[in-house]
């Protein structure tokens, strides 16, 4: 082993002693040493004095919020790699510490093997820096697809790491999103990269189905049950036995049915209707919905007792115009396999096209994108995509977009302030600016005016911090 005084530093700001003391003997194979310290206050003094290799961040602290340590670290030291811990719960602030120069992220409670492996990988990372060589992907959710995923946006990279962290558990898995962004895509996810990934994955649609029929379809039915019962029915538990059950739309099930399904996952056992017998399986649940369940249960029309068993593992699938790059990487791919399916030659996009599908707000996520390149390649020849051949109504004149056109300050709907009428009458067109401009300028003041506290700034603006890091991110980047 090497000497201590050839040993790579590490500093893991970790308030929970246990925690940090079984972490510690997590990396001890790995040859470095490890300082603990318990709050931000003590980070920072010891980097002042200090400059370890890599520090090991929790984003809870007992005197300020682990994101106020980074911003002070990166803003000093811009060149030690930080990789965040986090819990489930603050995903979403992870991705943010990772906008704002965090390495990578662990979801604690945190394995071994996925501890090294991180750690070991930021170190190398930062030695391949050093030597001047390009970092390499060092992970299999590093690539540019992923268990039916395509892309390998930030938020993309947090949602392949929940399902890498939650997949070997029996856990409950609770996807929300929006309609199109690809909640069952995840689910599959889920249980493909699961022990259960030899047994079956069934998906039950809560809201394409009667209620009046939705009992048996999740749990079977007995010959003469009900009328037009002539059969015996399987449901969808005993067809999941030792497998995956996918519950989409579960905030559509009738508030009955809901009580019924709480006893099964409480007790493993069901009846089939019409029967009185009590049969048992082993089903793994992921859960999803496009509605904010917490609002649901606070509204009366979802059960407080099934949320709490159900919505252990939250997973937020991002929208398709928060993806970034992703979406021409995904408008790729279909424009290939479409090509294919209906014979045709397309083989790219002109830069009118990529400027239009970057830019625009993509309601319906990736299912929109979906069909506008279906309609594209049914309709169209050739091995070109341009912007003639782009349907309705996303090439027409002042359609809502995401990007470049920013959402101003204290806009928190999305909605472009383009869209809205104007209600004083512009006197000189010279005196116009363009919005991206007012904007940059009006963060920038909010920024200067917190002392560079980000998430403060954020709050003067009326708009969540992730706004002001991706926008900071895209002018950045614009930059060049």
């Amino acid at each position: 082993m090497e000497s201590r005084t050839n040993q790579r530093r590490i500093l893991m700001v970790e308030d929970t002693a246990s925690v940090a003391a079984l972490y510690k003997s997590y990396l001890n194979p790995l040859g470095v040493s490890v300082t603990i310290v318990g709050t931000g206050t003590e980070a920072l003094e010891f980097v002042k004095e200090v400059t370890p290799d890599l520090i090991l961040l929790d984003l809870r602290l007992p005197d300020m919020e682990g994101m106020q340590v980074l911003e002070v670290v990166k803003g000093d030291n811009p060149n030690i790699p930080v990789v965040i811990m986090t819990a489930h719960g603050s995903i979403d602030v992870a991705v943010e510490a990772m906008r704002y120069g965090a390495k990578d992220f662990l979801i604690k409670p945190c394995e071994a093997d996925r501890l090294r492996v991180t750690v070991n990988n930021a170190l190398k990372d930062e030695d391949r820096k050093a030597k001047g060589e390009t970092s390499q992907p060092t992970s299999k959710q590093s690539g540019a697809q992923y268990q039916g995923f395509i892309g390998n946006s930030l938020p993309m990279q947090a949602v392949y790491r929940v399902i890498e962290s939650a997949a070997s558990s029996k856990a409950t898995v609770f996807i929300t999103g929006e309609s199109g962004t690809g909640k069952e895509v995840c689910a599959e996810a889920v249980h493909a990269a699961s022990p259960r990934n030899d047994k079956p994955f069934v998906a039950l649609n809560c809201a394409a189905i009667p209620k009046e029929l939705i009992e048996s379809e999740l749990f079977g039915h007995v010959k003469g049950a009900f009328t037009g019962a002539s059969t015996e029915r399987h449901g969808a538990v005993e067809l999941a036995n030792n497998g995956t059950l996918f519950l989409d739309e579960l905030c559509e099930m009738d508030l009955d049915l809901q009580s019924k399904l709480l006893r099964f996952i409480q007790t493993g056992t069901y009846q089939k209707v019409g029967s009185s017998k009590t049969s048992t399986v082993d089903v793994r649940f992921v859960c999803a919905t496009n509605r904010n369940p917490w609002l649901e249960v606070q509204e009366g029309r979802f059960r407080e007792d099934l949320y709490y068993r159900l919505h252990v593992i939250p997973v937020t699938l991002p929208p398709l115009r928060e993806r970034g790059g992703d979406v021409m990487e995904i408008a790729h791919a279909l424009l290939a396999l479409m090509s294919v399916e209906e014979g045709k030659d397309f083989t790219r996009f002109s830069p009118e096209v990529r400027t239009l599908f970057e830019q625009y707000h993509w309601q319906g996520n990736v299912r929109e994108l979906q069909n506008v390149i279906r309609n594209i390649v049914v309709l169209n020849s050739g091995e070109e995509v341009t912007l003639e051949m782009v349907p309705p109504p996303i090439n027409q004149a002042g359609v809502k977009i995401a990007s470049p056109q920013p959402v101003a300050a204290g806009n928190t709907t999305g909605e472009s302030p383009l869209l809205q009428p104007s209600t004083s009458p512009i006197i000189d067109k010279s005196q116009v600016e363009p919005l991206w401009i007012v904007e940059k300028r009006a963060i920038q003041a909010a920024i200067d005016a917190c002392d560079g506290n980000i998430p403060r700034a954020a709050g003067l603006l009326e708009v969540s911090p992730s706004t002001i890091y991706r926008k900071l991110q895209t002018w950045q980047e614009a930059q060049g």
